[in-house]
């Protein structure tokens, strides 16, 4: 970690842009942007297509299955891999890696070759890549500006991944609609090339602090060690997994736009792109609160109001209620999302931070790959609005439980003044 950046001059008023000043989180700011376009343009068609060929409610479940098996069988040996490897070298490869998927489900949609199977297989392989890409490109940011800004630089971070999700998932329903979905896989791949050359650009260190050793068992398990110590924190990772699980609704948004809505692929893109513009404005509030003190109060209302939100959605016949209850659900999620994101930074020390986000990762996008199972078993028993209704009691009452039985939680504050903790 660069001197220059941990000795920056903090006493500038941070203003919603301040980490931008620092041209290295630029870098990393711009070419997030572009990874996470091309990987919600491929979740998004994966989904519709997986709906396409097989009409089955089941079969987008297995999607999740399909990205939950790699996550949980190697996700803290990708944190490992981020804490001994160069981080930025570490991420262009990955990236190449999804590139190369992308092109590959590209020609076989272009000749007509694809099938379910190779839907599943290529989603195990983009969440086998990004196992290692998401800790190696979260461990980068605290090394690029100074620790005063770890809020404002989450919260960018935060807003970059919202404003991708809006534009992936509606350049996905626009190119389905306009041109082929052959066409779309080949358009997500090419913007993994501006992101690869931000990483390349970018000149501050990237590699961790720890002198460099072989992966051990001892090694991969001090990520979850860190989190369980970290006990409120722990508490809120838990809750974003079970209500995210239970109320993982976006794979069911192409059932809700056929059978329940009937509209048509571009209205989809729409719907799908609904949440990003939620969070988008979650995450724009956050830039300009500043260092939110109260950090666990604003996780816990941004839980129950996401629950409650979810059980609106599930039963409202209006299309148009339905986008902006799900952008409401973004918003929310943003909200105890950068709550979380930011407290992990300020605790962690840089020897161990590759191995804490893929902790970190394994319980935000494993809720996303278990609640995907869930919803579309579910989903397949009591119908699509069925499962989110249960979902959304099953938030609420954890929720309430959270608030009555951990006042700690609620009480919970984080802040540039708090301590690394030392290595263990």
């Amino acid at each position: 970690m660069k001197d220059a950046v941990e000795n920056a001059a903090d006493a500038a008023p941070l203003v919603p842009w301040a980490s931008l000043r620092y041209r290295d989180f630029s870098l990393l700011f711009f070419g997030s942007f572009f990874i996470t376009i091309a990987q919600q343009m491929r979740q998004t068609q994966n989904l519709y297509q997986v709906y396409e060929l097989s009409g089955s409610a089941f079969l987008l479940g297995m999607t999740g299955l399909a990205q939950a098996v790699p996550l949980f069988a190697v996700g803290l040996f990708g944190g490992s891999l981020a804490d001994l490897m160069d981080r930025r070298t570490l991420s262009c490869l990955t990236m190449l890696g999804n590139f190369l998927v992308a092109l590959s489900l590209g020609v076989l949609t272009l000749i007509g070759a694809i099938q379910v199977w190779h839907i599943l297989v290529a989603t195990a392989l983009t969440s086998g890549l990004n196992i290692v890409l998401y800790p190696a490109r979260m461990a980068m940011i605290s090394g690029l500006v100074p620790r005063s800004h770890l809020t404002n630089a989450a919260a960018l971070n935060s807003s970059v991944a919202q404003g991708a999700h809006f534009i992936g998932p509606m350049f996905a329903g626009v190119a389905l609609a306009a041109a082929s979905a052959g066409n779309a896989y080949l358009l997500n791949a090419l913007a993994y090339i501006p992101a690869a050359a931000s990483f390349l650009m970018i000149k501050s260190s990237t590699e961790s602090d720890r002198v460099k050793a072989a992966v051990t068992l001892r090694g991969l398990l001090d990520g979850v060690r860190f989190l369980w110590l970290q006990r409120i924190v722990f508490a809120l990772v838990m809750m974003d997994f079970i209500i995210m699980s239970v109320g993982y609704y976006r794979p069911l948004l192409p059932v809700f736009a056929k059978d329940i809505f009937h509209v048509r692929p571009a209205a989809f893109g729409m719907l799908a792109s609904a949440p990003a513009i939620g969070g988008t404005l979650g995450t724009i509030a956050v830039l300009f609160m500043g260092d939110v003190r109260r950090k666990g109060m604003l996780a816990l209302w941004a839980f129950l109001i996401f629950s409650l939100c979810l059980g609106a959605f599930a039963v409202t016949p209006s299309f148009w209620v339905a986008v902006a209850l799900v952008a409401g659900l973004g918003l929310t999620n943003a909200l105890q999302a950068v709550m979380r994101q930011t407290s992990f930074h300020l605790i962690t020390p840089d020897h161990l931070r590759g191995r804490a986000f893929s902790v970190f990762n394994m319980f935000s996008q494993g809720a996303n790959a278990v609640g995907a199972m869930i919803v579309g078993f579910l989903a397949s028993l009591m119908g699509a609005p069925g499962a989110l209704l249960a979902g959304s009691g099953l938030g609420v009452a954890l929720t309430l439980l959270m608030w009555t039985l951990r006042p700690e939680v609620k009480r919970f504050e984080a802040g540039p003044a708090v301590d690394r903790i030392k290595a263990a």
